[in-house]
């Protein structure tokens, strides 16, 4: 036992008092395993922001289940949109002393009153809300608190509810504060597995990048310590005690490193999303994997660099011609991940299928890095020659493809997963009806910025008048709508809109329009199974279900319209008013609102003047587009999840890049330090590193984006969803590889030089 002490004893002097050159490789290993270490944290707090989020959600939310004894809170569900961002407002009025308050509201606020968030209060008392304080006049008489706000960069007000608002959209709430389980869609499941692996997998292989920092180095001082006595077993523990060291100074840098940062993420805002610094808090169990995981990950690591390299007193085998590497088992790596994810093991949901999913994704992502050495051992061993500094870095690269090929491993590896789910990405966004270049619902046929509103006919005239004052706006059209029915089925119903030829033109750019004429979209009869001379019930709807007002023929001439309606439409039939159904003059009025393209603030001025017309009988939709569902704002938030994720990784794999890089140059400084006084130009050295660090990313962006490719496709597999590569995406992400290992060259260079210069030639 005595003897494990000595040698573990031995180990942590070599790592910390082994001269400048152990400090060097000392200080680089433990800041590589101190950013893994730090992203490893944040990642573990995940749950916890994700699940304290969601409690305050609930606490907010309104239950209007009645209970007994309890007089309810009117409540009618409000917002708005300023600038691309979007401010609720719940307004509430009590029926009684004790109606119920939500969290963080002390009062019942008076009409004239209102609670705002923290960001909000920030927003109205800047300078640029000038164009959103009309649409809240009320006192603010309240900040809410954390706890009753999801998010620091929420915009949400409770205010007063006027006695003026229709009964029909007043909810009654007896409590706020439910309890729901939000269980994810397989699909979207799926997807964040996938994420959450491939976000993680490159971590560890930073980390056990990070620990073999200076390999060659290292072998040299057991060497010396076999010339001394030492056998192969004692070198081993030494070897592990060298490198546990690393990683538990890494582990506390990482966590001292999180604390700090810890308290400035309220400050930090991704994709609109903010966090407050008492969520960042990693689950205990995960801080426990990592505390464990890390140094057990780099002492393995160690080990396993061990296993073909021969240390004797005299001098390390791996000096010699390098082993032809092996493929079997890294393709059978490949194949296992494959293979779990084309097997049926386990329900949707279910923790079999859930571990599947992880594995398969996990070892072919693994197999990235681990087949990307075979591959640039494989290809390099056919190039021949070329100018010094290709010849140069061919060279270096023949003699030791596995130390670049590890450095690149990282960023191969970031590159497969986000291919991969990019991919996924757009399967899904098409999946769940979102458009890749349009906000959700949006047509994206014409480009004019336009807005809509619905009016009952009554005030319709007034509603219009009022819109065609507000500053920016060019036009309003007016449409009316009517349903017709082949055979009074609910569920084959032909919407049609009914406008002036006027208003016809100018939304829909149809020119020599006539009253009577009836339009269509391409395709939109046939796919109803309607066609021309078709006789029609015009109808509208009761409690009872549907009731004929008459009948109407489909005319034998229709004309089709090629430019869709850039708010959407449900209307198959755009018919003008002399050929309109029985029955259309009855309905409310459907506005479209066309705005000045050169004023960007008319949508502002639109939502100003029309704000306090909603909950009457007129409703706008202020968005400029269709409300996401339920649905796609899972998928968004998921997806502006896994974005973050990513970017935070491939931080990770450059910052990889560049440790790595940096010890390179240093553990061959006396090689470069006699090319340079041999008369080798420091240009040429240079571009030789380039290649050095340029042939390999190449090479490990052909194995990511197969690898990327054929994981997207297996995972599809599952959902049925068609495969839809993203190949504009998989360049961009291809060149930020190049540009990455560009920009790592260039801020090597100053180490370069003073690698290079005569005086590194000297020794003790």
């Amino acid at each position: 036992m005595s003897g494990w002490r000595s040698d573990l004893a031995i180990g942590v002097r070599l790592a910390v008092g082994g001269g400048r050159t152990s400090v060097a490789r000392f200080v680089l290993s433990t800041i590589g395993v101190g950013i893994a270490v730090l992203v490893l944290l944040m990642a573990a707090s995940v749950g916890t922001i994700a699940g304290n989020r969601d409690d305050r959600t609930m606490a907010q939310s309104p239950d209007s289940t009645p209970i007994e004894g309890v007089a309810p809170t009117e409540m009618v569900w409000d917002g708005t949109s300023f600038r691309g961002q979007r401010i609720g407002v719940k307004r509430l009025r009590g029926t009684g002393p004790d109606s119920p308050l939500p969290v963080g509201v002390p009062r019942m606020p008076a009409a004239d009153e209102m609670y705002v968030s923290a960001a909000l209060k920030e927003l109205l008392d800047s300078p640029e809300s000038e164009l959103l304080r009309p649409r809240f006049p009320q006192r603010v008489v309240g900040v809410l608190p954390p706890e009753a706000v999801a998010d620091p960069y929420d915009l949400e007000a409770y205010t007063g509810l006027r006695q003026d608002y229709a009964e029909g959209d007043v909810t009654a709430v007896y409590k706020f504060g439910v309890t729901y389980d939000r269980d994810l869609q397989p699909e979207f499941l799926l997807l964040l597995l996938l994420g959450v692996v491939a976000l993680l997998v490159p971590v560890f292989i930073f980390v056990a990048s990070s620990t073999r920092i200076a390999g060659a180095e290292r072998d040299r001082r057991l060497a010396a310590l076999r010339l001394v006595g030492g056998d192969s077993r004692q070198v081993r523990r030494i070897a592990a005690a060298e490198t546990l060291v690393s990683a538990l100074a890494g582990l506390v840098v990482g966590a001292v490193a999180f604390l700090l940062l810890r308290p400035v993420a309220a400050s930090v805002r991704l994709m609109g999303v903010g966090v407050y610094p008492s969520d960042v808090v990693p689950s205990w169990w995960l801080v426990g994997v990592i505390v464990v995981a890390v140094p057990a990950l780099a002492v393995l690591t160690a080990q396993a660099a061990l296993r073909r390299t021969i240390i004797e007193p005299l001098g390390v085998v791996r000096f010699s011609r390098p082993v032809r590497r092996r493929v079997v088992w890294r393709l059978l790596l490949v194949a296992a991940g494959a293979a779990l994810l084309l097997v049926e093991l386990g329900d949707e949901n279910s923790d079999i299928w859930a571990v599947r999913i992880a594995m398969g994704t996990t070892l072919m992502l693994v197999g990235v890095p681990v087949l990307l050495p075979v591959v640039v051992e494989r290809v390099v061993s056919r190039l021949r020659g070329g100018p010094p500094s290709w010849q140069l870095a061919v060279r270096r690269l023949q003699l030791d493809s596995g130390t670049s090929a590890r450095v690149i491993g990282g960023i191969a590896v970031v590159l497969a997963g986000a291919i991969a789910l990019q991919a996924l990405l757009f399967s899904q966004a098409s999946a769940v009806g979102l458009g890749q270049t349009d906000q959700p619902g949006r047509t994206g046929a014409v480009t004019e910025p336009m807005a809509r509103g619905w009016v009952g006919a009554d005030g319709a005239d007034e509603i219009a008048e009022l819109l065609s004052g507000v500053e920016g706006v060019e036009w309003v059209a007016r449409f009316t709508t009517a349903d017709l029915s082949a055979d009074m089925n609910e569920n084959n119903v032909l919407g049609v809109a009914i406008a002036s030829c006027a208003d016809i033109e100018r939304v829909y750019r149809v020119a020599d329009c006539a009253d009577g004429d009836v339009f269509t979209w391409p395709n939109a009869l046939a796919d109803q199974g309607y066609a021309p001379g078709q006789r029609l019930t015009s109808i509208e709807w009761t409690e009872n279900g549907m009731a004929a007002l008459g009948e109407w023929t489909l005319p034998t001439e229709v004309r089709e319209i090629a430019v869709e309606d850039s708010m959407g439409r449900s209307e198959n039939l755009l018919v003008t008013p002399a050929a309109a159904p029985p029955g259309a003059d009855d309905r409310g009025v459907g506005l479209r609102i066309m705005m000045d393209p050169s004023n960007p603030d008319t949508i502002e001025h639109l939502r100003n003047a029309t704000f306090d017309l909603v909950g009457t009988d007129f409703y706008f939709d202020g968005n400029m587009g269709a409300n996401v569902t339920e649905e796609q704002e899972t998928f968004l938030t998921i997806q502006r999840g896994l974005l973050i994720g990513s970017l935070f990784t491939l931080m990770l794999a450059g910052v990889s890049l560049l440790v790595l890089a940096v010890e390179h140059i240093r553990e061959r400084r006396r090689p470069l330090a006699v090319l340079a006084a041999s008369g080798v130009p420091t240009g040429s050295i240079a571009r030789s590193l380039l290649w050095q660090i340029g042939v390999p990313i190449g090479l490990g962006v052909v194995v990511a984006v197969a690898t990327g490719v054929g994981l997207a496709a297996l995972v599809n597999r599952m959902t049925n969803d068609p495969l839809l590569v993203d190949w504009a995406g998989v360049g961009v992400m291809t060149g930020a590889a190049a540009v990455l290992g560009v920009l790592v060259c260039l801020v090597t260079l100053p180490f370069l030089r003073s690698a290079t210069r005569v005086e590194s030639l000297r020794t003790e």
